[in-house]
């Protein structure tokens, strides 16, 4: 392989199938990372510090891309290790709070207190937004947005649903059917995340 070849995917010097050390040790480097940087997103969300989490998952894919420069890994795979990962960091929060409210959420009904307009600077678009509190009287930290329309006034009632365990705020939101549903976007992601960083760790050999 050329210099620049080697340089943009790695050395990869050895010739036939990848020695069984390489292959091992980029499932291991690989499952860890996927593992890592999903994990600590998801737990910032179920812990209540979501940007925490995100944050951490970032770091963790930093991270790893550093180790695999460090061995000599191609530039190319590399950075598509970070991205990835920084990426998936980003993604899983959402739908992990989707993943929980699919599971088991409760619908239920919220008023109206305050409607929000919202305008878009340069572009004939306009949103709202209502704060809503439950029918006892507490509020709802959340605010609406679907269900929110352009005639929304102060009284109305509309439908949220809560996690009645607090773990992550409510929404309006279309929620997917189950779960699994929610998660099978973040899974493929963090497969093809390990994926990566497993090629990286066979090609990083000279």
């Amino acid at each position: 392989m050329s210099c620049d070849g080697a340089f943009l995917w790695g050395p990869a010097g050895f010739s036939g199938h990848p020695p069984a050390r390489l292959v091992v040790e980029g499932v291991f480097v690989g499952a860890v990372t996927a593992g890592l940087v999903a994990g600590a997103a998801a737990a910032g969300v179920l812990t209540g510090f979501d940007t925490v989490g995100t944050v951490v998952g970032v770091v963790l894919a930093l991270a790893s891309a550093g180790y695999l420069l460090a061995t000599n890994a191609g530039r190319v795979l590399v950075g598509a290790v970070a991205l990835l990962g920084g990426i998936l960091a980003w993604w899983v929060p959402g739908r992990t709070a989707d993943a929980v409210l699919a599971a088991r959420g409760e619908s239920r009904t919220v008023v109206v207190t305050e409607v929000h307009v919202h305008r878009h600077e340069g572009r004939n678009h306009v949103k709202t937004s209502c704060s809503v509190r439950l029918l006892d009287g507490t509020p709802v930290p959340t605010e609406a947005w679907r269900g929110c329309r352009a005639d929304a006034r102060p009284g109305r009632h509309l439908t949220m649903v809560f996690d009645p365990e607090d773990a992550v705020p409510p929404t309006d939101r279309v929620l997917p059917a189950s779960a699994a549903a929610a998660l099978a976007g973040p899974a493929a992601a963090s497969l093809a995340l390990a994926a990566l960083c497993c090629v990286a760790v066979i090609r990083s050999q000279p």
